[in-house]
């Protein structure tokens, strides 16, 4: 740029002179004379511009400041240099954590809220009669209706029902309800337990989502207390009013069959219950068994018909005609044959109702051949020296 500068400032000073001639007489200067003026100034000039633009002693001239060498990258890092700001496993930028996406909450779901009464390790004594209530919450999508039901689904029954119904109005999502189950505490010392599940109109099961079995239940101790007198175990042998009875009369033994004369036999059994210690209508009848198995035959063992023994009440004695043709409240047994009544017969629960509704009083019973059509063709007898009721019970 300077260099420039000075020789704009030669060419004005050229310029300035040849003006200069121009006004001045001709025979002043000559031609040639001017010319050699002409070239010694810009001698001068040159030389004045080369000093001026010489580069500092320390600089080396043949490299430019300005001007990268093209064989180097001015920003290409060196291979044996590790970088002051890479990142470390620290620096590691966090991934973005994902959006959960919107679960469809299912139709039939619930939740278990409170034991409203009976909480787990309610102790009671043998056959005491409690109501279970629990609370719980629709969580599901879908109202429950009357339609729903809770369903006993295992472990010890106590005498519930296999289901209760859960309501008789709606409980809508996010509402509660308290549902009950009357329950029987077992006859035996120890811990029990039942579980319950939900049941929808369409008989679909399903269960509660705070419970890793599903299950709702209920759980009770049962305890004996120690002044309960223990189990008592008698037999029984049939009373004064025990009696057979044909359409032509009645007769001491006990006995059924065909008579001679065509005619059917019936055997009415009473055991007397007044006999037996303490036994009331608040006792546990814990087994009690029929044994009728002691038996012998005339002319016949095998019958056309089978053999049926039903609870009636004959009272004092039997009245002919209307205990000989009264259908029974319960029936006992009823096997094809004679064969059939070698062993004793299971009545714990059918005792047990009447002591509970009868206390200690006459339990009373008819025995027939269903079907005695035989006609006086056949004679065939049966005969009991012995029935006996077996019972154990809780006084």
């Amino acid at each position: 740029m300077l260099l420039k500068n000075k020789s704009m400032l030669v060419f004005l000073l050229l310029l300035s002179l040849l003006i200069s001639s121009c006004n001045m007489p001709q025979n002043a200067i000559s031609p040639a004379e001017q010319t050699a003026i002409i070239d010694a100034s810009i001698a001068e000039t040159v030389a004045a511009g080369g000093e001026d633009s010489a580069p500092p002693a320390d600089s080396d001239p043949s490299i430019s400041t300005n001007t990268p060498d093209p064989l180097i990258a001015t920003n290409t890092p060196d291979p044996n240099t590790v970088p002051t700001d890479t990142p470390g496993p620290s620096d590691t930028p966090e991934p973005d954590t994902p959006t959960p996406s919107n679960t469809p909450i299912p139709c039939n779901l619930a939740k278990f809220v409170s034991d409203v009464s009976i909480p787990d390790g309610t102790t009671f004594q043998p056959g005491d009669t409690f109501t279970k209530t629990w609370r719980l919450q629709n969580v599901g999508s879908c109202a429950w209706t009357s339609g729903y039901n809770i369903v006993f689904t295992g472990g010890d029954a106590m005498g519930a029902p296999s289901s209760v119904q859960l309501t008789t109005g709606t409980v809508n999502p996010g509402q509660n309800v308290d549902v009950s189950v009357d329950l029987i505490a077992p006859a035996s010392a120890g811990t029990y337990r039942g579980n319950w599940q939900m049941r929808d109109p369409s008989d679909v099961v399903f269960g509660i989502e705070n419970s890793t079995s599903g299950f709702f239940w209920v759980e009770i101790k049962v305890i004996v207390p120690t002044d309960t007198p223990d189990p008592v175990t008698a037999t029984l042998h049939t009373s004064s009013r025990t009696k057979n009875m044909s359409v032509g009369g009645m007769s001491s033994g006990t006995r059924l069959g065909i008579a001679p004369n065509g005619d059917a036999i019936r055997a009415f059994v009473d055991f007397d219950l007044s006999s037996l210690a303490e036994l009331s209508s608040s006792s546990t009848i814990q087994s009690a068994t029929l044994d009728v198995s002691d038996h012998d035959g005339f002319s016949c063992f095998e019958f056309l018909h089978p053999l049926k023994a039903g609870q009636i009440n004959f009272g004092t004695t039997p009245s002919y005609p209307g205990d000989f043709n009264e259908v029974p409240s319960v029936i006992l047994l009823e096997v094809p044959s004679a064969l059939g009544i070698s062993a004793p017969v299971t009545i714990t629960s059918i005792l047990q109702d009447f002591v509970s509704s009868q206390g200690a009083g006459h339990f009373q019973f008819r025995m027939w051949l269903d079907g005695d059509d035989a006609g006086s063709g056949l004679a065939c007898m049966m005969e009991w020296a012995d029935p006996t009721l077996n019972i154990t019970y809780l006084p």
